[in-house]
């Protein structure tokens, strides 16, 4: 896998595990078996994902704002090698790897299938994929405005 790839991952990890405002150390667990999965270094990819985080939290308290108030731009996260989809449903494996939902979770999932250059339906399919094993998972969906 390339170096980009990598980046990209981790990127997305860091974006997903963000998306509450808060990081839970079974998200970077989750985080290390999507790594793991697709034969990535989770040493450098951990590094990545902290760097990451430490940049949208100084982003979010230089504006004053949540995770869902902020505006981060993605990009284009191609993965070379990896099937895009399957990479989104394993991200949203992480959101509820914490036993919740917030919109901001459900939103950054939407700016991840627009990144991966997905139609605007995998987001709902990744989503579906990732609750239907968790009976008893909570949701916030209210949006904060």
């Amino acid at each position: 896998m390339s170096t980009e790839t990598l980046n990209n991952l981790a990127k997305a990890c860091a974006f997903v595990i963000f998306a509450d405002g808060k990081v839970e150390f079974s998200e970077l667990d989750s985080a290390k078996v999507l790594f793991e999965k697709y034969g990535l270094d989770w040493f450098e990819g951990e590094t990545l994902i902290k760097q990451y985080l430490d940049s949208f939290i100084d982003a979010s308290d230089e504006e004053h704002t949540d995770a869902t108030d902020q505006e981060i731009s993605l990009g284009n996260l191609e993965l070379e090698g990896i099937d895009s989809f399957e990479v989104l449903k394993d991200l949203a494996t992480i959101i509820v790897s914490d036993g919740e939902v917030s919109y901001g979770e459900v939103e950054v999932i939407h700016l991840l299938t627009e990144a991966f250059g997905l139609d605007p339906i995998f987001a709902s399919l990744a989503l579906l994929a990732a609750v239907a094993n968790k009976p008893n998972l909570k949701f916030n969906l209210e949006t904060g405005e």
